[in-house]
């Protein structure tokens, strides 16, 4: 299970890089990239989340320091993304080019960092 969220974090970021998709799109792809980092690094400490209850992206970000030893900016930045994502996803935002350089970004880290730590396990 691991593997595989590691897996389709890795094909979520490759497709969020595809410069013909628009920057929504693009956005959502990175965004659900970092979901998928999350959940595999709380799954390789022997945790789950209930997907079907409120709130579980912001409980699987939160968890990100325990689990890969993420900073505290960068779980600020997240955040930040998490609530960019829901303004976005509900009220038709536009995302715009840097925003979407940055949520891949930190995609990419966020990878990074679940790869290296549950390697290590």
């Amino acid at each position: 299970m691991i593997r595989r969220l590691i897996e389709a974090a890795q094909s979520s970021l490759k497709d969020a890089k595809l410069k013909s998709l628009s920057n929504e799109g693009r956005f959502d792809l990175a965004y659900k990239a970092i979901m998928q980092s999350a959940n595999a690094a709380l799954q390789a400490k022997g945790y789950r989340v209930l997907t079907s209850k409120p709130g579980h992206h912001q409980l699987m970000l939160q968890a990100l320091p325990l689990t890969i030893g993420l900073d505290k900016d960068s779980l600020i930045l997240l955040d930040h993304l998490r609530k960019q994502r829901n303004a976005i996803d509900y009220s038709g935002d536009l995302v715009s080019d840097a925003l979407t350089i940055e949520v891949i970004a930190q995609a990419e880290t966020v990878l990074k960092l679940v790869q290296k730590s549950v390697i290590q396990i």
